[in-house]
């Protein structure tokens, strides 16, 4: 089964006319799965996430970023282990999981997140301290790529139930990854759309992340994925693909358009149409 979404519900201004910042009930009226990063940046209450359980329809989904300090972007607070973080995040997410709209926590790491066995030894770290929860997995350094290693790759997410995320984004060399569609766990898949702005996404320092997903896929590059995704798709469970290329509030309309090319047929409430290309 194939779920498209997007990344937050309320960036969206193209989604409905007139409507600068969609509520969540409004998205989940024509998309049935979001990704958030809220928790990235800090954790919330679980009355916030008890809210949003209950803003969505029974077969609604939500992907949940960890937070950072979690995926080696900065450091752990004083005094704080990784251990109680994850405790404070399972806690946080409860709500979701009851509810049976939890689809899974992804888990994006930084180019310096390098295969080696530190780096190994770490994704069987976050799999103990979530035990049994769908995990989603994006790599963004080639290393773990190489051919010569990639199956050893595959072995070892299936052996942890760590699902890897296919990624498109630009190739920028060695800190940016291929679209290699791969299948780490039977029951599931997890695709990212960040767009192929190569100069953007190479850019780094303060400001930089802005621009990195501006970019509107084409009719042709659309119909690309969607021959990747298909045979994927016949062989997994649920299949979720996020569309996170919105610096300039593209993913919307290419999200609703990918949902034609895979005969889900999307729309917005009436039916309303639109020039997508």
């Amino acid at each position: 089964m194939d779920m498209i979404g997007l990344t937050t519900w309320s960036a969206h201004p193209n989604l409905f006319t007139g409507i600068q910042k969609p509520t969540l009930a409004m998205y989940a009226s024509v998309f049935p799965v979001v990704e958030l990063d809220t928790f990235f940046y800090g954790l919330k209450s679980a009355e916030v996430t008890q809210k949003w359980a209950n803003e969505v329809p029974a077969n609604f989904q939500f992907i949940v970023k960890v937070p950072r300090e979690l995926t080696w972007h900065t450091e752990l607070a004083p005094e704080q282990t990784a251990e109680q973080l994850f405790q404070a995040f399972y806690q946080t997410i409860q709500p979701l999981i009851t509810a049976d709209k939890f689809a899974g926590v992804l888990l994006q790491f930084p180019p310096a997140f390098t295969l080696n066995k530190i780096t190994l030894n770490y994704l069987k770290f976050v799999r103990v301290h979530l035990p049994k929860l769908p995990i989603f997995l994006e790599l963004r350094h080639r290393s773990w790529y190489q051919g010569n290693y990639r199956q050893d790759l595959i072995n070892w997410l299936t052996k942890l139930q760590i699902t890897i995320a296919n990624i498109d984004e630009p190739n920028i060399g060695e800190e940016s990854v291929p679209l290699v569609p791969l299948i780490t766990t039977p029951q599931l898949s997890f695709w990212r759309f960040h767009g192929r702005n190569a100069v953007n996404w190479a850019k780094k320092g303060h400001g930089s992340k802005e621009g990195r997903t501006l970019y509107r896929y084409s009719e042709m590059e659309l119909s690309g994925l969607a021959a990747q995704v298909r045979p994927i798709s016949q062989r997994v469970a649920k299949n979720y693909i996020i569309f996170n290329n919105n610096a300039n509030f593209d993913a919307a309309d290419n999200a609703l358009q990918f949902s034609q090319l895979l005969g889900l047929n999307y729309q917005r409430p009436g039916g309303e149409q639109i020039d997508l290309f």
